[in-house]
């Protein structure tokens, strides 16, 4: 049985500042489990002759794209349509740092939770150290919820992962989502460091230090719970207890992220307004306007965690009306991008996603972990450029106002 250190969630915020009046409102033309997986193969064909090598060899890169068009209604409603290439839920990939995006969301929600305890984003916390193992080896350092989700969404950063995995607890998070109709999650190991399946199913005490006020203490947790993995036996699981989320439930938690009032009421994570500012300022922050310390800018410039349209370097630049909310994930030959692309001053939105697979790894190939990255790269680079160049010769029925989603990053 599980050790229950969890109060129900429960709707705790209210959402009124996101939700539609009451006329009649259609956020989506077509679901996400039915897109049009015609049209986005016709375009792709016609406008990116330079990309068939790679989508006649589709099965062989495991290429899935999801492209989703935005258009506003009269009242500045998003209203959305989902195409597809290849997109198949039951074929497994590795996501890697995907499994961020929804963690970050629901350690946000935890902490909406505890906030009667006197917690806020800011409040600092650290793991508490168990007495061998895996668990004995937690980071000493103190880090804010805050801290940790700009960490991994503007640095990709793994230890601070290790944070949220033991603040949320992965058998509550994969319960949670699944709940939410998120049905490929599996939340099965931790990033920052290399655990036991037995350790990963146990998480460390997390203690908070409150302001004029004594710590406050979670305790540590072990779950007896084994949800079955939902890509159980599929040939390209790479573990037993390997992380999993399809690109079409990253796909969907990001537009509940960015649209919660497209998405029925069940998909929406419990989040304050701030809860979704602060989660959308630093999907589109660059490492640049962070200025953590601790991480080099030459290894982690402003391209690094931006694959659609920057493909990675460190030798692009966009100007500066165009933002990119995303996360990324690169593991084990995957490359994987989520990302809501806006130009604010040509009016420009849309959700792309995909994943590229670049084989197994090689000996003495020069790039990460002897994969050849660049190949992939250079993929989501130039699809997310036809993409964005289809989208600003489209004619829409509205012009957006995209105000809420500028940001003073300094």
């Amino acid at each position: 049985m599980l050790v229950r250190r969890f109060v129900s969630y429960g709707c705790i915020f209210s959402l009124a500042a996101f939700l539609p009046p009451p006329q009649a409102y259609r956020g989506q033309v077509n679901s996400l489990s039915a897109p049009d997986t015609v049209w986005l193969s016709r375009l792709l064909e016609q406008r990116a002759p330079h990309l068939q090598p790679y989508l006649k060899a589709a099965q062989q890169y495991r290429i899935q794209i999801i492209y989703t068009q935005v258009n506003r209604d009269a009242q500045n409603r998003p209203i959305l349509k989902h195409y597809a290439f290849r997109l198949d839920t039951n074929e497994y990939f590795y996501p890697a740092s995907l499994v961020k995006l929804p963690l970050a969301a629901l350690a946000l929600e935890r902490l909406g939770v505890l906030k009667a305890q006197g917690l806020t984003v800011k409040t600092p916390f650290a793991l508490q150290q168990g007495s061998a193992g895996c668990l004995a080896q937690v980071p000493l350092q103190r880090y804010s919820v805050e801290d940790c989700i700009r960490r991994q969404l503007v640095y990709s950063d793994n230890v601070t992962f290790d944070y949220l995995y033991a603040l949320v607890g992965p058998s509550h998070a994969m319960k949670a989502l699944r709940e939410r109709g998120y049905t490929s999650v599996y939340i099965g190991h931790r990033l920052g460091r290399s655990c036991s399946p037995a350790e990963n199913r146990c998480v460390e005490g997390v203690t908070f230090y409150r302001s004029g006020k004594p710590p406050y203490t979670l305790p540590p947790m072990c779950s007896s719970d084994t949800l079955r993995h939902p890509y159980a036996g599929h040939p390209y699981l790479l573990f037993a207890n390997a992380n999993a989320l399809s690109l079409k439930d990253a796909h969907a938690v990001l537009i509940s992220l960015i649209f919660p009032q497209a998405v029925r009421p069940r998909q929406r994570f419990q989040l304050s307004v701030e809860d979704y500012l602060l989660l959308r300022k630093y999907l589109s922050m660059y490492p640049s306007e962070a200025r953590e310390a601790d991480f080099s800018p030459t290894e982690y410039h402003d391209g690094v965690r931006k694959f659609f349209l920057m493909g990675g370097s460190d030798s692009v630049r966009l100007p500066s009306r165009i933002r990119i909310f995303n996360k990324v994930g690169l593991a084990y030959g995957y490359l994987s991008d989520v990302a809501y692309i806006v130009d604010f001053d040509l009016g420009v939105e849309f959700f792309l996603s995909a994943v590229v697979y670049v084989g197994e790894s090689q000996a003495g190939y020069p790039s990460a972990a002897g994969y050849p990255y660049e190949v992939g790269l250079r993929f989501l680079r130039e699809l997310g450029w036809v993409l964005y160049r289809y989208e600003t010769t489209r004619r829409k029925p509205y012009f957006p106002n995209l105000a809420s989603f500028r940001y003073d990053y300094r």
